[in-house]
């Protein structure tokens, strides 16, 4: 007889950073202390007994993580393949200041997987590296789990788990993941398979 597990990821994505507007990747931007105790404020207030918490190592992640662990008194593990897009030479800069990159930009936005910005990760590795992370953090054998990312992480997250062809540009520009919102991830596991159902995307958890 097969035996069967359910487990629940509760995905969050960070709230609004600090600073000018810019296409933040790698660049550890920070989200006001303020917005993330309201924040941990509305996750520790849902119904959900969680069993750990993990993240994203950079900062606007991180500092919530750390708050939600504390609160819950559980533990808390980072994950470094669920940070945010490498976007190269354009990272962190303010789209002010982009004025000579803004073709190349605009044919990124259009086609990502095909239009590699310079000096940026490409659309595939990003894939890779947050499926691998994926795996690692569903292994774990915790049946309630905080993860705090990205929304492009859970983009890519969610377009593994529905079976959507990461590659599609629509997958970016049409899939709205809200700053602080929630998107919940149910997974059923039997000896034999995994079977994912997809409960929740971009419940928002504060009020814009």
């Amino acid at each position: 007889m097969n035996k069967i597990r359910t487990k629940n990821i509760y995905l969050v994505r960070h709230g609004k950073v600090l600073g000018e507007a810019a296409l933040n990747g790698k660049t550890d931007v920070l989200v006001d202390a303020s917005l993330q105790y309201e924040i941990c404020a509305a996750i520790t207030a849902l119904p959900i007994k969680f069993d750990a918490v993990a993240t994203s190592p950079l900062r606007r992640c991180y500092d919530l993580a750390e708050r939600a662990a504390q609160a819950k008194s559980i533990p808390l593990q980072t994950i470094d393949e669920l940070q945010e897009m490498n976007f190269g030479d354009v990272d962190g800069v303010p789209f002010d200041l982009l004025s000579d990159q803004w073709d190349s930009l605009e044919s990124f936005w259009q086609d990502p997987a095909n239009h590699q910005l310079a000096g940026a990760e490409s659309l595939q590795a990003f894939h890779q590296r947050v499926i691998q992370g994926w795996s690692q953090l569903i292994s774990c054998t915790n049946d309630n789990t905080l993860l705090v990312t990205h929304g492009g992480v859970i983009r890519m997250i969610l377009a593994y788990c529905l079976d959507i062809d990461w590659k599609k540009p629509t997958l970016y520009s049409n899939l709205a993941i809200g700053n602080a919102s929630l998107t919940h991830i149910q997974i059923t596991q039997t000896d034999d398979n995994n079977y994912i159902s997809v409960k929740v995307i971009g419940q928002p958890l504060v009020a814009a």
